[in-house]
């Protein structure tokens, strides 16, 4: 089973999915119900993160990122039992902050996915000293101020304590957050799983608009499917998870490797420096093409886990 899938009995009301510890929902979970935990442990999740450090430390910066992108997953979940104008308002300041961290989270991701490989194939080559210096010093220079991590996270939480349309249900939603939060994520489910399989078919990678839909397309039920996989059989779920995984591995590993050759030519290096790490990337861009047609066969045969009986 792929990592990221593997979960672990921490605690009775958790289940932790790779990195990310989820709540465990009652199988007659209302609508509301699950809008509530679902909120209320990502900005536990998130406090943690905070609390692991500073924006000098790459772990931290991944998991603040994480966070608000689960966040963000969960009011575009449940938006259709949530007021809309807020929702969005939310959206967009939660995406707006997450991008004052995006490159940094980019050259760290440089450094542990291109670098520290390229360093381990060719331990004596000079060159990379040049380019680890360069990266290190670009990672600097992108970061926020010192300090302004814990700051973004108390804004967060502070601006989500306020939205009170994430407590009790507004808008003529009083009906809807009573209803069957299974049935609920059944249909959510089913949706993007439709329009996910339907682009696999067709989606041409090496077009970068096309890509880029595929990607967020597969986020999008990544998310829900972990959130509500607990309303499900495990085994059923797994399989589904470890297949959907696999396709996110092959199109994160394509774009990491799309962004790094863009950040190379921002770097000064020497035509010697340039010259190793552009080889490389485009080694590895060929390879990551290579692997997405069977990532994408397996997917489109994955049996839905919630219309599992």
């Amino acid at each position: 089973m792929t990592e990221a899938v593997r979960r672990s009995p921490a605690a009775e009301s958790v289940i932790q999915i790779g990195n990310t510890a989820y709540p465990v929902l009652a199988p007659d979970a209302t609508i509301g119900a699950g809008l509530r935990s679902m909120i209320a442990s990502g900005v536990h999740s998130l406090r943690l993160a905070s609390q692991r450090g500073g924006a000098d430390r790459p772990d931290s910066i991944h998991r603040f990122r994480i966070g608000l992108r689960r966040l963000r997953s969960v009011l575009s979940a449940f938006a259709r039992v949530l007021p809309d104008e807020e929702r969005r308002a939310l959206n967009r300041r939660l995406g707006s902050i997450a991008r004052l961290y995006s490159r940094a989270r980019e050259w760290d991701v440089f450094l542990s996915a291109t670098l520290r490989p390229l360093a381990e194939a060719l331990p004596d080559e000079p060159a990379l000293i040049e380019l680890d210096a360069a990266a290190r010093a670009a990672r600097r220079d992108s970061l926020p101020p010192s300090g302004a991590l814990h700051g973004q996270v108390e804004a967060v939480i502070a601006a989500i304590e306020e939205a009170q349309w994430l407590r009790q249900p507004s808008g003529g939603h009083e009906t809807d957050w009573n209803k069957d939060l299974k049935e609920f994520s059944s249909d959510l489910l089913a949706k993007r799983h439709r329009k996910l399989r339907k682009h696999l078919k067709k989606v041409d990678i090496a077009v970068q608009a096309d890509f880029h839909r595929l990607r967020v397309e597969a986020k999008k039920i990544r998310y829900p499917a972990e959130m509500f996989l607990n309303l499900f059989d495990d085994r059923a779920a797994d399989a589904y998870l470890d297949r959907l995984v696999s396709i996110q591995d092959v199109l994160g590993q394509l774009n990491d490797a799309l962004i790094a050759r863009d950040q190379v030519g921002e770097l000064s290096l020497s035509s010697r420096a340039q010259g190793l790490v552009a080889g490389w990337l485009a080694h590895e861009i060929e390879a990551r093409r290579a692997r997405f047609p069977r990532a994408a066969k397996r997917l489109r045969q994955a049996t839905p886990f919630w219309e599992e009986a």
